[in-house]
């Protein structure tokens, strides 16, 4: 993905996180990418690509919405925020 400048790579970002297949998946991470999308640095939207090629949606939504544990490969800063993203959108 590196090739790619950073805003192909993130509007790729947005394009998935609203097409995952899970409308919650979609609302919630797609929400996410659409709010903070434009301020993404490499990092960051190289933590979301990872996420997408290495878990599928119901995974995803477990480790968003608190079901399930974020696995320790997964943890970093970009995942804190979004995990805080969702915790205020969705109460919990």
């Amino acid at each position: 993905t590196m090739q790619h400048s950073l805003e192909t790579r993130r509007k790729r970002l947005r394009y998935r996180t609203s097409h995952t297949g899970t409308r919650e998946t979609d609302i919630l991470l797609g929400g996410f990418v659409m709010e903070y999308g434009d301020s993404l640095d490499a990092e960051a939207t190289g933590a979301l690509e990872d996420l997408l090629d290495g878990a599928n949606d119901p995974e995803i939504l477990d480790w968003m919405t608190g079901r399930n544990p974020l696995p320790e490969r997964f943890r970093n800063g970009t995942m804190a925020r979004l995990l805080e993203y969702v915790r205020e959108r969705t109460g919990s």
